[in-house]
């Protein structure tokens, strides 16, 4: 092969080659031939067309993409080989693999060769295949070892790289071998003589082989022998193990030994196979090196005659900057000979090839992209001139390298030169490029415009200063360069810049300049500045001795640390006093790199890099923690597919084409990955335990391959949702990509479920097609809309593992399509029916899913695991609706296709409100704490407990469960069971650990008892409950587990604990536990032994507890239907039960045993552990004695006892206590500390102590919740330091934060103060017991409670003060609260009263808990306020206070209450907030001195005159003036309705209420009756009748008949009229004898003009679904209802009826307006003209067809016209076809044209040309624009009009040309149709006269002559040639022509041709709809009139629309901005008038 890219050779054939000597001669000679054709072929030179040289470079470019697929393709194989070999899989795998490997790489091959045959491959090419053939041979072996036993394949690994390299370092070699030849060659013109030496060299390259083929051959067969040897001696060890096992340790090891020598054998033989091939490689390149060297010398005895024969390369310089095998140039090697033997030196030429292959191991250096920027085009300009355009190469390439090192604003201006290929055209474009970019002018204002824009510098922003002074420098640096630059040398300069330093340096500044100036008397020039700046930039920046280096160093001690990170916080805080260590890598710990450059992660599997950033709680996007990806806003995007997450995250899946399926070890790969990161979002999100059990719902999600029409053969394979709610389909970019389809960019409108919309581009196509899996058919789809993500998830795709769960589905399982590699792509909607259309459908009972099958393949719907009903964590919502919108924009805005799409709402609460209300109320809430009443379910709970419980044989309680009616037959959910238990047996197999507990856990649960075995005749029981299970661990005890009964495991719709009672709350306070356990000096702290299953359930109801499980743990065996005999974790009911079982065995023991034992086990226990405090260690040893037998005759077993006393736990049994006490001395004072309640208790010390460690948590508000909430402090000791935290998160709330934002600098300096305080509390201690034993006499008890408010926040705090008998007092700290003030500004006093209110509450459940007999109490506040509003007793206050003040007096008295001075208050530190060392050093804990003094103070503060009579509190007294109204009438208010049907249901109502109220009928709550109806009807008629015809009903009352001159003129005169037996006035008439309904033969009548008339007009009309007049009163009188004047009546209504206007109103019009002045007025020809442009015309340009256009302006006055051609529709061209027709018909003052919609042909592109023309070049010649309103065609009438006529002819002339034109063709074309046109007759005055005179034409004017010039008659004399008489002639036929036009053409414009009447005009605030030609009239959009603009006649003709806008937030208001358009009044139609 050729230097184009040498590949190696295939071993066989090298092996043939040297056993065939002739084979070898007879290759030369074929080679050598081949080179003397391809000479004489190539003497010709070919230049292709361009139209071939495009169809070359499409073929091109389609091998090219055809060889990456297959590289690709193969890629993914080879790194499907390793994973096999890593898992071990099987061989049968291994082989199919490496068979589709070995095919995939002759396909590489195949595409290599395709390429070398159409052009030179490039450097990438050649690497890849030389890397695919060295690796394929190297897997080869691998897999050939491992088929041989041998699965060590570390060092296969490796070598694989090196293949690689040394594939590239021959290549390189070769290359540059080839490279100097090719040189040479060009250099002599010797083709041929290279060709030759080529073909020489790889025959002496094989020859080379030979020998080391020969050697390796016999290396490798020993090397076989040896590894059948080793075989046998295995198998020979293996039976003689089996043998002797009692000598199994001894010969094993001797065994090992052995093999190890073996296996080092075996692995210096590979060694030395592998240092053969080397030494073959390098002894070819030796031989081919002697090739070229004895060539050069018998071609080149020129070049080397000074030299001698005896030289050698000493050195090959490669260049090392830029590597490119078709660049290479002689200039980038140099050869140094030097004299020595005709030998090749070996050493210098290895050498000379280690250089070039480290050489060329650098990175190929590139220019980077100029994206036109001025700062960066002279370093741009440099690399390319360096890189590219000294290299030898064509001007081709190097305006192709120009093109692709240029952004796209830049090839906007270099577009025309790309398409020629010439030196002229590429040095064009270098100009264009200097004087855009290189102007220097350009640059130094781009300069001074980045320097002055340089935000300014704080004093403290170091790295900031750094980098103004870098800019300063390269600013310094670009002044010899740029002289506009030196400007920066002035003092005014200097000062702007001044302005952007910190105060402190320019202080410095100034000083240097004063120096300066008295010095040398002149400023300091910009380089001293920059020179200044730089030192002090220098020094600030220190490392070492700068103030940011120092204060950086104090945070790291201090354990903080800044950073500009938005989550970038690692905290490790301990009460150890751990330092906090921030690490960029959080893998290898170290701070050189972060964790996406860490070589040790990345040498870590995919899988196992997922792992740990799920263990480190990481983002998924960006690697950060303290965030989850979906909210992240710093995605990282990968390297390798370009999708939004890190690249060391990324898995290859493959996806080529062709291969229509996955390889099962494959896809099991795959579906682990997927397992395993579905199981993490479950675990992160969900708040149930689902056992690792993934999405359960599927959805018709379905495997298709995707193709275009054009190219059916390359398909892709991606998902498709079938949405049956989208109306549109949709494709993912990154597929069509894939496809290569033909795309328009259209507008796509986005919005989501929470009203935020946003517009983003995306692409139409068309020609797109589907087919399914497994089926041949396709699916043509309609047209197809791109985006980023198509809104799916990946579990809800159906695999035949879900049809294999239900059996209905089992059938269909095989023909389910198995999980692919692919994501979801396609989503098609139900504008492709074909693919939607069930075909079959399989469906289940109820709820289960179903299948269907379409086209595509088979797909299931519905939950995929029987046991969930809807167990997914994310929601879905799709509702796609697209349609074609003609934007109101201006006309030089693209139009654009919008697409409404919205996207899918993941629905998932991270942070629930109520997590953040229970850390705000951890302390108390406002809610009232007194016991609540029990519910009725309550009641009956207790009631069943009662009648149930029992004791049974064993001594166990035994209780039913208790449901909630009678025992539900539930159905049979073994099949539930069973799917969860396989997914258990899956976490089995993946943590032992966790299979080993769980299994010891459930054998000892059998083993006790607590569940049995359910005989086989029994399992199929109808009526039974299966529930699954799954084990949790202690989150404080590593390694316990309790495995849980999921109860709330729904099954068709139920569950277990949906039957089941939870009782009432039996179960003792926390913290009246606590307080009790801390009365008195000797403590006892037990636990009940498995407390639950201590309580049996009956058994009738076992049936439904049973549960699978396998016996002993085997999972290989069927597992075993079990039955729970116990109350069990997981039910609803079990902890009701186990506390009522509790109180109940109390209770029995009732006069057995002392009433201490008994009020021990009922109020000293919360749940099961028990705390108790007793007065002396006898009583502590008697309880305990008695309590273990009381509980005793329960079967439950106290244990894990703790005392504070020696003796107690010396009299307690060893196997009953605590773990951690059994050996524990407390005389010795060993520190043993215990968790009581969550409370950590010092056992020796006999205190409370606070133990916290703080989680890692990120500086967020999160982050901040999380660390506060984990504080736990039931009874308040730290109260005031909690209360700062708790403000820091107030702050948060307030400042609406987001959850994972940085907290602001303020808030963050507060926060880590606060946290590194936090370990502090483990110094911060407080006695248990309140009183010490000293003064266990205690004679008197009093508890103190303080409270205090501020604008921080507001507290209690309560003490409890014992006097004893000998006066000695005691003081000690009871429980206190704090809570931050509300956000809400709130009064101080109203603060104080709500801390009032809280000690208040606090001491109502004090003395509840404490028990202490005859207990005093008094309150102490510093708020005079307050105590004036307890002590008052006549004031009203506000319904805030007084509601406060009455629940203080309900509990107590206002003597009571005392003041406390501020300072003495110690529930000051509650409302304000310390730290720990102030908390400790305050009187927080010990209480205020006065309480430590024997008396308290007496003196007491007068609080009666505190409340003034300003007090904003006082309730204001208010005088109200009531006047009475007149009563309305009934009818009157009947005015009030505007629906006939509602006022009639009104009445009827009413009506049926009074006769309820008078007792006529009884109280009915359904809706009214069809006569109760009817009746309210016609007494509405005849009340309104008799307020209209009162003198008529009279008269007829009277039965007086209508015959007087009175009567005789009433209006009803006609109608008969007579009265009913109802009273109601009806039409008497002429229809007596027909066979009608009464009611439609004498119909009732009804006034005109009437309110009631209107509204059953309205009523009938609707009903006739606003059909029109006729039907309208037919539908009336149908129904009894005779209207006066109905006819009218109805039309009135019709014509104001909104729906009526919507659907039938035609359009406004209005009189037609007067002639414009400059159609009227005689002007010069085209002085006042019109324009529009028209096209497109085709022509051709050689081979090329090309679009022309036209440009047709026609003067208003004369009608001439005249046609220029445009080429294109771009400014330039118009400005051109302009200035030619201004050159040819003189200066234009004015020209008019429409805006947009009238243009017939012509694109956007023309609407943005007449926008630039009319702000830019148009001006420039005198010409003023007016453009009509959009959409009003009519007022462009004139040149529409031409444009017709001119298409007229051109359709005539252009049918007698058949054939294609040219442009000159066209132009005179044009020109000749616009000469016809002009002739055209203006007039058709004696038009038919023959007599008369010639019809007038606009070439009268033009040309002064018509069309046809006939010869003059008369003889013309010389004298008429002068020029005086000539231009008499011409001025007498232009006054002739004027004259004729005022009289023949004029006047006929006189007449109007319609909109002759005068309308209404439209007004300001009408609301109308604006027509739309696309649209159906009911989807015409809503718009208000807001401007108008009247004619000179003052008639509106255009109006100003605002149009409507759905997009609106809750409160009503826009959420986009307005949208305005212009509009002529004949497209809109008015729908409300404003007056």
């Amino acid at each position: 092969m050729s230097d184009l890219g040498e590949r190696p050779m295939d071993d066989r054939v090298n092996q043939q080659l040297a056993t065939q000597p002739s084979v070898r001669s007879k290759v030369a000679t074929e080679t050598s031939d081949a080179v003397e054709t391809e000479l004489r072929r190539g003497k010709r030179t070919r230049k292709l067309t361009e139209k071939g040289q495009k169809l070359q470079e499409e073929k091109l470019e389609r091998y090219e993409q055809r060889f990456k697929v297959s590289y690709d393709k193969w890629k993914s194989l080879v790194k499907e080989v390793k994973w096999l070999l890593s898992e071990s899989s099987s061989i049968e795998s291994l082989q199919d693999v490496m068979a589709r490997m070995t095919k995939a790489s002759a396909v590489v091959g195949t595409g290599y060769e395709d390429l070398r045959h159409l052009s030179i491959p490039d450097h990438d090419t050649r690497r890849r295949v030389d890397h695919c053939e060295a690796v394929t041979k190297k897997m080869e072996v691998l897999v050939k070892h491992y088929f041989e036993g041998n699965k060590e394949m570390e060092s296969g690994w490796s070598d694989i790289e090196l293949s690689e390299e040394v594939s590239v370092g021959t290549r390189i070699s070769r290359t540059s071998t080839s490279s100097q030849s090719k040189s040479r060659s060009s250099k002599f013109s010797s083709l041929s003589a290279a060709k030759k030496q080529e073909a020489a060299a790889e025959v002496a390259a094989n020859e080379a082989t030979l020998e080391v083929l020969k050697e390796q051959d016999r290396q490798f067969k020993e090397l076989q022998k040896l590894e059948a040897e080793d075989k046998k001696r295995i198998a020979e060890q293996e039976a003689d193990d089996l043998k002797r096992r009692e000598e199994e340790a001894k010969v094993k090891a001797q065994h090992e030994v052995e093999n190890a020598a073996r296996r080092k054998l075996l692995e210096d033989k590979r060694r030395e196979l592998e240092r053969l091939e080397t030494v073959k490689k390098l002894n070819a390149a030796k031989a081919r090196m002697q090739i070229y060297e004895q060539s050069e010398v018998s071609e080149d005895d020129e070049l080397l005659s000074d030299l001698s024969h005896d030289c050698e390369f000493k050195e090959i310089h490669v260049d090392k900057r830029h590597h490119r095998p078709d660049n290479l140039s002689t200039k980038n090697v140099t050869l140094q000979p030097t004299v020595t033997t005709p030998q090749i030196d070996n050493t210098s030429l290895v050498k000379a090839l280690t250089e070039s292959m480290s050489v060329n191991r650098l990175p190929v250096p590139e220019p980077m992209v100029f994206n036109g920027d001025p700062l960066k085009f002279n370093d741009w300009k440099t690399s390319f001139q360096m890189l590219i355009e000294k290299k030898s190469i064509p001007a081709v390439e190097k305006i192709f390298y120009l093109r692709r090192y240029v952004g796209d604003s830049v090839k906007k201006a270099l577009e025309g030169h790309f398409l020629l290929g010439t030196d002229s055209a590429y040095c064009s474009a270098w100009k264009i490029l200097e004087e855009r970019y290189g102007n220097p002018f350009l640059i130094a204002k781009s300069f001074r415009e980045k320097l002055y824009a340089w935000p300014k510098i704080g004093p403290k922003e170091s790295l900031e200063l750094q980098e103004f002074v870098d800019f300063l420098r390269s600013c310094e640096a670009a002044i010899p360069q740029i002289k506009e630059l030196e400007v920066l040398n002035d003092c005014n300069e200097n000062q702007k810049i001044l302005a952007k330093l910190p105060d402190w340096l320019t202080s410095r500044w100034n000083r240097e300049v004063m120096e300066t100036e008295e010095n040398t008397k002149t400023f300091p020039s910009f380089s001293q500045f920059v020179k200044f700046l730089t030192k002090e930039a220098k020094i600030v920046c220190n490392p070492i001795t700068s103030l940011y280096a120092l204060k950086s160093s104090d945070k790291e001690g201090t354990r903080t640390l800044k950073t500009r990170s938005s989550v970038g916080k690692v905290l490790a805080t301990n009460s150890g006093g751990d330092n906090l260590v921030l690490v960029s890598c959080v893998f290898c710990q170290k701070n050189d790199h972060s964790l996406h450059k860490c070589h040790k992660f990345m040498e870590k599997t995919v899988v196992e890099r997922h792992k740990f950033v799920y263990k480190k709680m990481l983002c998924f996007g960006c690697l950060k923690p303290g965030h989850q990806s979906r909210i992240c806003q710093n995605r990282s995007v990968c390297d390798i597919c370009a999708k939004n997450h890190p690249t060391c995250l990324h898995e290859d899946r493959s996806r080529s084409v062709g291969n229509h399926g996955v390889t099962e070890s494959f896809k099991k790969s795959t579906d682990l990955y997927q397992h395993r990161h579905t199981r993490v979002l479950n675990e992160a999100t969900s708040n149930q335990v689902m056992q690792e059990i993934n999405n359960t719902c599927t959805s018709s999600i379905i495997p298709v391959w995707v193709s275009t029409t054009s190219e059916p053969e390359k398909e892709v394979l991606v998902y498709a949702l079938l949405d049956t709610q989208s109306d549109t389909t949709f494709i993912l970019e990154e597929t069509t990509h894939a496809l290569n389809v033909k795309k328009e960019a259209v507008q796509l409108k986005l919005a989501t479920m929470a009203s935020k919309i946003t517009v983003v581009p995306c692409f139409k196509m068309k020609g797109l097609q589907v087919r399914g899996f497994y089926s041949k058919t396709r699916i043509p789809l309609p047209t197809t809309y791109s985006r980023e993500f198509v809104p799916a998830s990946k579990d809800h795709i159906p695999t035949p593992q879900t049809a294999r769960v239900w059996p209905h589905l089992e059938h269909i399982a095989d023909v389910l399509a198995p999980r692919q590699g692919c994501d979801v792509g396609l989503l098609i909607g139900y504008n492709c029916p074909q693919a939607l259309l069930p075909r079959e459908v399989v469906a289940g009972e109820g709820n289960q899913p179903f299948a269907q099958r379409t086209d595509l393949g088979w797909s299931v719907i519905g939950h995929g695991n029987p046991c969930v009903d809807s167990g997914d964590i994310y929601g879905t919502s799709h509702q796609i609706i697209v349609r074609q919108v003609m934007p109101s924009i201006p006309a030089s805005v693209n139009l654009k296709t919008k697409v409404h799409y919205v996207c899918r709402t993941q629905i998932k609460e991270v942070v629930s409100p109520i997590d953040v209300i229970r850390v705000f109320e951890s302390d108390f809430c406002e809610q009232e704490s007194e016991d609540c009443c029990m519910s009725q379910e309550d009641l009956r709970f207790l009631g069943k407990m009662k009648a149930g419980t029992s004791l049974n044989k064993a001594g166990h309680y035994e209780m039913p469960l208790p449901f909630k009616g009678d025992r539900p037959n539930l159905p049979n959910n073994k099949v539930c069971a069973v799917y969860r238990l396989k997914c258990l047996a899956r976490r089995f197999k993946k943590d032992m650990q966790y299979y080993s507990d769980y299994t010891a856990f459930m054998n000892e649960i059998i083993a006790c008892g607590d569940a049995e075995k359910v005989p086989p005749e029994e399992a199929e029981k109808c009526s039974a409950w299966y529930i699954p299970h799954h084990g949790v661990y202690h989150p404080k005890k590593p390694g316990k587990i309790r495995v849980v009964f999921d109860c709330s495991a729904r099954f068709q719709g139920t569950s277990l604990n949906d039957h089941l009672l939870t009782g009432p709350e039996l179960t003792n306070t926390l913290v009246g536990v606590l307080c009790r356990f801390r009365k008195n000096p000797v403590a006892i702290m037990c636990d009940i032994e498995r407390m639950f299953h201590q309580f049996h359930v009956k058994a009738e109801d076992r049936d439904y507890l049973r549960f699978l499980w396998w016996d002993n743990g085997n999972l290989e065996a069927q597992p075993s239907v079990y039955k729970m005999k116990v109350h069990l974790f997981g039910a609803a009911s079990s902890p009701g039960c186990a506390n009522y079982g509790l109180k109940h065995l109390a209770a029995e023991g009732k006069g057995m045993f002392t009433e201490d034992v008994i009020r021990f086990i009922q109020r000293n226990f919360y749940v099961d552990d028990g705390l108790v405090s007793v007065p002396t260690e006898a009583e502590a040893i008697a309880l305990v004695t008695e309590a273990k037998k009381l509980c005793s005759t329960g079967k439950l077993r106290l244990h894990k006892f703790i005392s504070n006393s020696k003796n107690v736990i010396a009299s307690i049994p060893q196997e009953d206590l605590a773990k951690g006490v059994k050996d524990l001395d407390l005389d010795l004072g060993e520190m043993y500390v215990e968790r009581a309640l969550g409370v950590q208790w010092s056992i020796a010390s006999d205190e409370f102590q606070f133990r916290v460690i703080v989680k890692e948590h990120p500086f967020t508000r999160r982050g901040v919740l999380s660390t506060i909430a984990s504080v736990f402090d039931p009874l308040g000791f730290m109260a005031p330091f909690i209360l700062v935290g708790k403000k820091i998160l107030q702050q948060l709330c307030y400042n609406k934060a987001s959850w994972d934002d940085s907290l602001p600098e303020d808030l963050q300096s507060r926060w880590e103060r606060w946290l590194l305080d936090l370990p502090n509390l483990a110094d911060v201690k407080i006695p248990r017991c309140y009183v010490p034993q000293i003064s266990n006499e205690a004679i008197r008890f009093e508890l103190h409670h303080f409270s205090d408010a501020s604008i921080s926040g507001y507290g209690e705090c309560s003490y409890l003060r014992t006097v004893s008998a000998s006066g000695e007092v005691h003081c000690s700290f009871v429980m206190g609260k704090s809570r931050v003030a509300p956000t809400k500004i709130t009064t101080i006093p109203r603060l104080e009263l709500s801390a009032a209110v809280v000690a208040v509450r606090v001491s109502d459940m004090l003395k509840k808990e404490l028990d202490i007999k005859d207990l005093q109490e008094c309150f102490w506040i510093d708020s005079k306020v307050v105590l004036g509003y307890i002590n008052n007793d006549a004031r009203r206050f506000q319904v805030f206070v007084a509601n406060r003040v009455q629940r203080i007096k309900l509990s107590t008295e206002s003597n009571q209450w005392k003041y406390v001075g501020t300072e003495d208050n110690p529930a000051d530190s509650a409302s304000r907030g310390l730290m720990v060392e102030q908390l400790v050093a305050s009187s927080w804990l010990k209480g205020p001195k006065f309480l430590w003094q024997k008396d308290l103070p007496s003196d007491e503060v007068k609080v009666g005159d505190v409340i003034t009579s300003n007090d904003p509190e006082l309730r204001k007294v208010q005088v109200f003036n009531i006047q009475a109204n007149k009563e309305k009438s009934l009818l009157e208010r009947l005015l009030k309705f505007s629906d006939w049907a509602r006022m009639v249901k009104a009445i009827a109502r009413l009506k049926r209420y009074v006769r309820e109220a008078k007792g006529f009928e009884s109280k009915a709550f359904e809706p009214t009756t069809l006569e109760q109806r009817k009746d309210a009807e016609l007494f509405i008629i005849r009340l309104v009748q008799e307020a209209t015809f009162s003198h008529e009903m009279t008269s007829l009352k009277k039965q007086l008949a209508f015959t007087s001159d009175a009567q005789t003129k009433s209006q009803l005169y006609k109608l008969s009229p007579f009265l009913d037996n109802q009273g109601i006035l009806r039409v008497g008439g002429r229809l007596a004898n027909a066979t009608l309904h009464l009611d439609v033969k004498y119909p009732a009548i009804l006034p005109r003009k009437n309110h009631f008339s209107a509204l059953l007009i309205k009523h009938y009309h609707e009903r006739v679904q606003h059909q029109g007049r006729g039907m309208t009163v037919n539908e009336l009188r149908s129904n009894g209802i005779w209207i006066l004047g109905c006819s009218s009546a109805v039309s009135s209504h019709i014509y104001k009826c909104l729906k009526c206007r919507k659907f039938r109103r035609c359009v406004e019009e209005q009189k037609m307006a007067d002639l414009p002045e400059d159609r009227v007025q005689p002007t010069p020809p085209f002085l006042l003209c019109g324009m529009d442009c028209f096209g497109p015309f085709y022509v051709t340009d050689g081979r090329r067809q090309l679009k022309r256009y036209g440009l047709l302006l026609t003067c208003m006055c004369s009608r001439a016209i005249h046609i220029e051609m445009l080429d294109a529709l771009s400014t330039d061209a118009f400005i051109n076809a302009l200035r030619s027709f201004i050159a040819i018909r003189g200066t234009v003052r004015q020209i008019r044209c429409d805006q947009g919609t009238n243009f017939v042909g012509a694109s956007r592109e023309f609407m943005s040309t007449l926008k630039t023309m009319d702000q830019g070049q148009i001006k420039k010649l005198g010409c003023e624009l007016i453009m009509n309103i959009p959409s009003a065609s009519h007022m462009g009438g004139v040149w529409e009009r031409q444009i017709r006529t001119v298409r007229n002819v051109l359709t005539s002339v252009l049918d007698q040309c058949p054939g294609a034109l040219d442009s000159t063709s066209l132009r005179t074309l044009l020109y000749e149709v616009m000469a016809i046109v002009n002739s055209r007759p203006l007039t058709v005055e004696h038009l038919n006269d023959p007599l008369g005179p010639e019809p007038l034409t606009p070439n009268h004017i033009l040309t002064m002559k018509s069309m046809i010039v006939e010869p003059p008659p008369g003889e013309f004399v010389k004298e008429d040639l002068y020029l005086r008489k000539r231009w008499r002639k011409v001025q007498y036929l232009v006054n002739n022509f004027w004259s004729r036009w005022r009289k023949e053409y004029l006047l006929n414009l006189q007449q109007r041709q319609k909109w002759n009447k005068n309308r209404r005009n439209v007004k300001v605030n009408d609301i109308v709809i604006l027509k739309d030609d696309v649209s159906p009239r009911n989807k015409w959009k809503l718009a208000k009139v807001v401007d108008v603009y009247q004619g000179k006649d003052g008639k509106v003709r255009q109006v100003k629309l605002l149009m409507s806008d759905s997009s609106l937030d809750g409160k009503g208001k826009r959420l986009s901005k307005p949208s305005y358009l212009e509009r002529p009044i004949q497209k809109v139609v008015i729908l409300l008038e404003a007056d």
